[in-house]
């Protein structure tokens, strides 16, 4: 029996938030960020609970899950408007497309290779749409296509992260390659792999904004509404199981359609992000370890065989295309790792007119990957 039992609420969600505060904490130190927020969350909320602190069920996870997820996707989604994406990311939107393509092609040629088991179909769908998107799409998916199992889905998140940085370094060392460098040409990289000043005229800057408690209670209420009338159409059409599939398409709707009401919002995306935060921490709890360390390994072949695929492919692809090395990474890096780090790529690198189209593109997948994972994994069953 664990020392906090499930049905102490109020301790358990205590444990809850000093890991969630601590996930935070780290993030604004050097290795935190390396490891990342979500990666930490989930092995310390696992090992809380397999030293029997923690329950790995308990009614508030359930609840979180129910709850909080749902309503952290139209906070996450409400900036995907599609005609800002479209006008301002240039090249690199192009870039991601094929990135993504890329990336569907290796999910196949790694189903093809790489045998996961039973639920081969929902795990590949689910991890290509997080290498399409983000977390989000991760987890949206893997609720959409049916991943009821805690070690299931903890060992594609923890695969998911030890490919993210197997990705990173491959990437890194792809401008120290001279015949990526001869294929892809940059503007923004030397002949010696280093980088030069580009475009550097062109700044970018994010601008922290106060916290407006009434434009927050007005994000939630937009998350909380999209949320009811996802519910009331999955049930009128009879298609409950599809719930966060109408609610992406919902919030996309809002997004980029409803521009005044998205106007009166902000520090959603935060919010959104503490929302998904503690649901790392009740997934990791929710793991058994041996279960997981058994699972784990052929879903991390099988995002090792995906991700050379994608960049093998980029490479090709982008060769015929003339793209430029750089515009091909900064896309690359949006599509499997998200827009914080395609941006902060951008930025270490001195690439300043590529951060903005970076975060936009990531949008963009954020937008479309859920859509991706769910139409694979049901091509995948076939």
């Amino acid at each position: 029996m664990p020392l906090i039992n499930a049905d102490q609420t109020f301790a358990l969600t205590a444990v809850i938030m000093l890991i969630v505060s601590f996930g935070f904490w780290a993030e604004t130190r050097s290795w935190g960020q390396t490891l990342g927020g979500p990666l930490l969350l989930i092995a310390i909320s696992m090992a809380v609970s397999n030293v029997g602190i923690i329950p790995h069920s308990a009614p508030v996870y359930d609840t979180v899950a129910g709850l909080l997820v749902p309503m952290a996707i139209p906070l996450l989604l409400l900036r995907a408007d599609f005609k800002t994406i479209f006008a301002e990311s240039g090249p690199v939107f192009v870039a991601f497309l094929f990135a993504a393509a890329a990336t569907i092609t290796g999910c196949l040629v790694g189903v093809w290779l790489i045998d996961m088991g039973p639920l081969e179909a929902e795990i590949a769908g689910t991890v290509t749409s997080s290498y399409i998107g983000g977390s989000i799409n991760f987890i949206a998916t893997a609720e959409a296509v049916g991943i009821k199992d805690s070690s299931v889905y903890v060992a594609g998140l923890a695969a998911d992260a030890v490919g993210a940085v197997f990705f990173l370094i491959v990437l890194m060392l792809m401008p120290a390659v001279r015949f990526i460098r001869t294929a892809l040409p940059s503007k923004f990289i030397g002949p010696d792999g280093g980088s030069t000043s580009g475009d550097a005229g062109i700044k970018y800057t994010q601008q922290s904004q106060p916290l407006n408690l009434a434009r927050l209670a007005n994000g939630l209420a937009v998350s909380v509404v999209v949320c009811a009338i996802a519910a009331g159409l999955t049930e009128w059409f009879d298609i409950q199981s599809h719930f966060i599939l109408m609610v992406t398409a919902v919030s996309l709707l809002v997004a980029n359609f409803a521009k005044a009401v998205v106007r009166q919002v902000s520090s959603e995306f935060e919010l959104g992000t503490l929302f998904m935060y503690i649901f790392f921490v009740c997934i990791g709890a929710g793991a058994d370890l041996g279960e997981v360390l058994g699972t784990a390994f052929p879903i991390l072949m099988f995002i090792v065989v995906m991700v050379l695929v994608h960049l093998c492919l980029l490479v090709f692809v982008g060769s015929l295309m003339k793209l430029d090395l750089a515009e091909v990474m900064i896309a690359s890096n949006a599509c499997i790792l998200g827009p914080p780090t395609a941006a902060a790529l951008a930025a270490s690198k001195g690439w300043q007119p590529l951060i903005a189209p970076g975060i936009l593109v990531g949008l963009f997948g954020y937008a479309i990957a859920t859509f991706i994972g769910i139409a694979l994994t049901a091509f995948l069953k076939m």
